[in-house]
């Protein structure tokens, strides 16, 4: 359908003149550019195509009001009903597909790498998410979502564009190049900075939390409160190299770790197990190499039975 019919057929919508035939045309015309246009247009292009919409409607408005000679309120009235269908069919349009957001998902105990349109890696987590637009261009920020934990190594741009990471409890991280962690689980996130600068986010526009980052640092957000410490950061970022490094790490943390990145439930028989401490170093980031440093180093009995796992005193 062409625009001249399509603007037609809009413009008889909204003034009440179109018949049932052409109401179902209507429909049938915007179910099927839904499934045929694709979303792999550039930003350029659909500007492009926002632009034309804009304009094959619009003239269409200017040539009935030139042959409307008696003044009345009713151009006006077409005029203002053909402007909020220019808004709303573009608008809708353009959200459709303009943001379709890309998203790469990791399974439990998988690790993989994504190149952004921009070059910038992200090595994923198991049991992670992250979502970004197909479609970047050269002046507006580069953002992506993220569930779960990735390692993101951004490249600087010659104009400074941002890189926004959004994560869960309101938290934003924002940077031009850099590397950091990022961990963002059950509503708390962690952010720990290997090179460069960030600055953190929080909360609502009126009443944003900020806090920017050196090398070293290791931001932590939990019930909305904000704080930081300076840590090794191979502790954080070891997983990256398939390695675990702990340093003097309680047990239930070990048990959040094998829940929400390998999918299993851990259960203790004494509650004062939990608060044992490992230190050292993993070499196979796998969920069997976690369960048996933490057999043979406190000597304890540690049983799997598919996706649960229970620790207990080894009785001997």
């Amino acid at each position: 359908m062409d625009n001249k019919k399509l603007t037609e057929l809009i413009h008889r919508y909204k003034t009440g003149t179109a018949t049932p035939e052409e109401i179902a045309l209507l429909d049938k015309f915007w179910s099927a550019e839904s499934e045929a246009v694709p979303n792999d247009h550039t930003p350029e292009e659909l500007d492009e195509i926002q632009r034309e919409m804009f304009l094959a409607i619009n003239d269409q408005i200017e040539r009935e009001e030139a042959h409307t000679r008696k003044v009345s309120i009713r151009p006006m009235v077409y005029k203002i009903a053909a402007s909020i269908t220019i808004v709303l069919a573009v608008s809708l349009w353009w959200f459709k597909y303009s943001n379709q957001l890309t998203e790469v998902q990791t399974a439990f105990g998988e690790h993989r790498t994504v190149t952004l349109p921009d070059d910038s890696q992200v090595i994923l987590n198991g049991n992670s998410v992250l979502k970004y637009s197909g479609n970047w261009d050269n002046n507006s920020s580069r953002e992506v979502w993220l569930e779960g934990e990735g390692f993101f190594s951004v490249t600087h741009t010659a104009n400074n564009q941002k890189f926004i990471v959004h994560g869960s409890g309101e938290l934003d991280v924002e940077v031009l190049g850099t590397k950091f962690n990022m961990k963002t689980r059950n509503d708390a996130s962690e952010v720990m900075l290997t090179e460069g600068k960030v600055r953190l986010a929080m909360g609502e526009e009126q009443n944003v939390k900020e806090l920017f980052l050196k090398p070293g640092d290791l931001a932590t957000v939990k019930n909305k409160d904000l704080s930081t410490r300076s840590v090794k950061h191979h502790q954080y970022t070891s997983w990256v190299d398939n390695k675990l490094f702990f340093d003097r790490t309680p047990l239930r943390d070990l048990a959040t770790i094998l829940h929400d990145t390998y999918g299993l439930t851990v259960t203790f028989e004494n509650p004062a197990l939990e608060e044992r401490e490992l230190s050292g170093e993993i070499s196979s980031a796998t969920a069997d190499d976690i369960l048996y440093a933490i057999a043979e180093t406190f000597d304890l009995k540690v049983e799997k039975e598919g996706h649960a796992v229970t620790i207990s005193t080894n009785n001997k």
